[in-house]
């Protein structure tokens, strides 16, 4: 079937978005009904000279949100039950509503938790970014130190914590920072957040006033990308390459603000090399700008020494932190913290007020509790072992199932990047087929990753390794093999190891 879509390439509105308000309007007023099938995403493209890319970012928000589904090769098809239409959001149902009821977000939800879109729907086999392993939770020993606060200092459950965050976990975290990053910070440095991104909207929101424009690496994490795009500024993508962002590409203009993942730059895996870490300070200093170090799973490297952030060579002038515990320890407690130059922290402490005034004070007392007592440091080693074992497992199984296969980003992190072989169907293509039996591969789009260019070649699999066991892995890969094998090209098939 063919659709009747308005799209403006100068609106302030992405493409994609467009589509998604566009299409979701048409079910939601029975325009499209129920089991009809969407237009195949390469026919959308070249019906609105649109890369294909963008249709099929499109398609994949309304299916995350529950509107449209994909039933493999058959194609895209139109829910039974819209969402919406269980809080009566139809134009027709609107009276029967205390007023109206703001449109939803076409934004897409980050849930780290699953598969995209999060749900119970997960593949048997889900290489999902991101995941920590559930039985990796210390519960034993969070359970005691619970029990003892509950115990001792319950009066704290009915008082305010300091916007900043608990006293005693921030000094737990500079501690931290000192012995595993090479950082020399205080506790009035840090903030604690909900999360990694909240701490990196903390960031962004309070150098606002300070920026002219925002640079990015790209392709870059989703959530550092929609964070961007919600401010009125100019986005400015930096492309990366073997060692990292290219500071030969970064403006020359005064006040900007970059957005970076050196450790393990999110999603190529790549690290970033001493010499370019140092040009980049350099060109901070130079065009008086900031730069937003998002070092979201440097607990975990397996080859070679720790490394030291940038934050930790900058020495609190121009390099903002922002870390978390939903890897090292667990998402659901969702506790992370943004390091500031001392000579912001103020500022950034009556933001954090107006933001949220603080977070839960017991899971900041036990995770306070967790690092000065040692036992994070004990955690985290028993985690890079385990880990470490997976990465090896899926390394091990990619070689022994596919020729020669370029990984890259194995040596850090809980992820790697397979670059698919000359002759293999498109990634997507592979995480549609691969979704099918009961694995779960993603592309770089789909793998909570962003490109600013909208077209870059679909040609690797993000492939999550943490969650899985090796016995998993390995026959997850195996599996893989024997898709790609029955169902690609000969000259496909030739490529895969006998």
């Amino acid at each position: 079937m063919d659709l009747t879509l308005s799209l403006d390439p100068r609106s302030s509105r992405s493409l994609q978005a467009q589509i998604f308000d566009q299409v979701r309007q048409l079910i939601l007023d029975r325009q499209l009904q129920a089991g009809m099938a969407l237009p195949p995403s390469r026919l959308l493209a070249e019906r609105f000279g649109i890369s294909r890319n963008t249709a099929l970012i499109a398609y994949e928000r309304l299916a995350a949100e529950g509107y449209v589904e994909a039933r493999g090769t058959a194609g895209v098809f139109v829910t039974s039950i819209p969402p919406d239409g269980l809080i009566l959001i139809q134009n027709g149902s609107r009276a029967e509503t205390n007023g109206p009821i703001p449109e939803p977000s076409s934004e897409p939800l980050l849930c780290f938790a699953g598969a995209p879109g999060g749900g119970s729907d997960r593949p048997a086999l889900d290489f999902w970014v991101g995941r920590s392993d559930p039985a990796a939770f210390p519960l034993r020993i969070w359970r005691r130190i619970v029990n003892r606060l509950l115990a001792s200092e319950t009066s704290y459950l009915t008082d305010y914590c300091d916007p900043a965050g608990l006293p005693d976990l921030r000094k737990a975290i500079a501690g931290h920072l000192g012995r595993a990053r090479g950082m020399t910070v205080t506790d009035d440095q840090i903030i604690v957040t909900a999360g990694g991104q909240d701490a990196l909207n903390l960031v962004v929101n309070l150098l606002q006033s300070h920026t002219k424009q925002l640079c990015i690496e790209n392709p870059c994490y989703l959530g550092a990308s929609m964070l961007f795009s919600s401010t009125s500024l100019e986005i400015r993508p930096i492309p990366v390459d073997e060692d990292g962002v290219r500071t030969d590409r970064l403006p020359t203009a005064r006040g900007s603000l970059l957005y970076v993942t050196p450790s393990h730059q999110f999603p190529t895996g790549v690290m970033m090399t001493l010499p370019r870490r140092l040009a980049l300070l350099k060109w901070a200093e130079e065009t008086d700008s900031f730069i937003v170090e998002d070092d979201y799973d440097s607990d975990f490297r397996y080859d070679g020494p720790p490394l030291t952030s940038l934050a930790g060579l900058d020495r609190g002038r121009r390099v903002f932190y922002a870390g978390t515990f939903s890897k090292s320890v667990g998402a659901g407690l969702r506790i992370g913290f943004a390091v500031t130059p001392r000579m912001m922290w103020d500022d950034a402490r009556f933001l954090k007020a107006r933001m949220s005034n603080g977070q839960s004070w017991l899971e900041q007392a036990a995770l306070a509790a967790f690092i000065n007592e040692g036992h994070f440091d004990r955690h985290l080693r028993k985690l890079r072992q385990v880990y470490k074992a997976r990465r090896d497992s899926l390394v091990a199984a990619l070689r022994a199932n596919f020729e020669n296969p370029r990984i890259s980003g194995a040596d850090s992190g809980l992820h790697l990047i397979w670059r698919l072989p000359p002759g293999f169907p498109a990634a997507r293509e592979i995480q549609t087929r691969a979704r099918d039996i009961g694995l779960g591969v993603y592309a770089l789009s789909s793998g909570a990753a962003f490109d600013f260019n909208g077209d870059a070649p679909d040609d690797a699999l993000v492939l999550g390794y943490s969650s899985l066991d090796e016995r998993q892995i390995g026959s997850a890969i195996a599996k893989l093999r024997v898709m790609l094998v029955a169902k690609t090209s000969p000259i496909s098939a030739a490529s895969a190891a006998g």
